[in-house]
């Protein structure tokens, strides 16, 4: 009777731990919802969260297309559940707005613009940042976190190692090392940060689900949607830039992890047959050109 009562205490000293400092940890490992059963969201919506141009293509196309200019979309996506919201992702900083000269995450590489904002999109449909519950982040780049600061009452949710990684030691990919110390800046402490630890239902129902797809970054995470509907909705992050690179596996050089990269790939390719899934790819400019954007919405 000892040793049980003894882990028990062990258990709860380490949530205690864990839960310090506003930062909570939840533990979902592999999570995905069965197709049968899975609950609804009520909405999605696509914002226009910046568009970029890069002046080497060959930098996610490795081997191919050197020196080859290629513009790139950022999208957001606001998410309704009953009374709650979820945003994924947060874009280029509001700073950027109409500015000639941009913003960028690596200056010699691509320029973001920003033609609307975030906070503007979401008043176009009655909503403040206050009434955003969650803010999802697919990885920490810095055109996916721009705007974390911009919700400080919504919980952010990111995956542990991801967390962990920007503050880790720098390696030898030197884009890669100012990709981390730009996050730092941006995302600042949240105050109501907690962080996964691989799939989590978000709303316990199904509907919401973060999927664990590591490779671009080490905590890289992807999000899968039901809508009554338009069915399963598979939203990218960035396990994949180009619908190209999808169906030739292709690789980036930015990523931290070439053989998870596939893995990731390939989790998704069978996540799009389990579910019948629809995958909506983040920067893929030519397939975001052709989705509905807010108020516009799919159900």
């Amino acid at each position: 009777m000892i040793r049980p009562a003894r882990d028990a205490i062990l258990s709860i000293m380490l949530a205690s731990l864990l839960s310090i400092g506003g930062t909570r940890t939840a533990t979902g490992g592999s999570n995905l919802p069965d197709p049968a059963t899975a609950g609804f969201a009520e909405q999605l919506y696509r914002l226009d969260c910046g568009h970029s141009l890069a002046n080497d293509e060959s930098v996610w196309t490795p081997g191919e297309n050197v020196g080859r200019s290629i513009e790139f979309s950022s999208t957001c996506w606001l998410i309704q559940h009953g009374s709650q919201w979820l945003l994924w992702d947060t874009g280029v900083p509001e700073s950027a707005l109409n500015d000639p000269k941009g913003w960028s995450t690596l200056p010699k590489l691509i320029v973001y613009h920003l033609d609307r904002t975030l906070t503007d999109q979401l008043a176009g449909i009655g909503l403040k940042t206050i009434d955003i519950t969650y803010v999802a982040l697919s990885h920490t780049h810095g055109d996916h976190i721009g705007n974390v600061r911009l919700f400080p009452n919504s919980t952010v949710l990111m995956q542990r190692a991801e967390y962990a990684w920007i503050s880790s030691p720098d390696g030898d990919n030197d884009n890669v090392n100012q990709l981390k110390a730009l996050a730092r800046k941006l995302l600042g402490t949240p105050e109501h940060l907690k962080l996964l630890e691989g799939d989590t239902d978000v709303f316990g129902d199904g509907s919401v689900t973060l999927v664990s797809t590591p490779g671009h970054t080490p905590g890289s995470q992807s999000l899968l949607v039901h809508l009554k509907n338009s069915g399963f909705v598979i939203l990218s992050g960035d396990v994949v830039h180009l619908e190209e690179n999808f169906e030739k596996n292709t690789v980036p050089s930015l990523n931290t992890d070439k053989v998870a990269s596939i893995a990731s790939m390939d989790r998704i390719r069978r996540m799009i047959d389990t579910y019948k899934a629809k995958l909506f790819i983040n920067h893929d400019k030519a397939q975001s050109d052709t989705l509905k954007l807010l108020p516009a919405f799919y159900d």
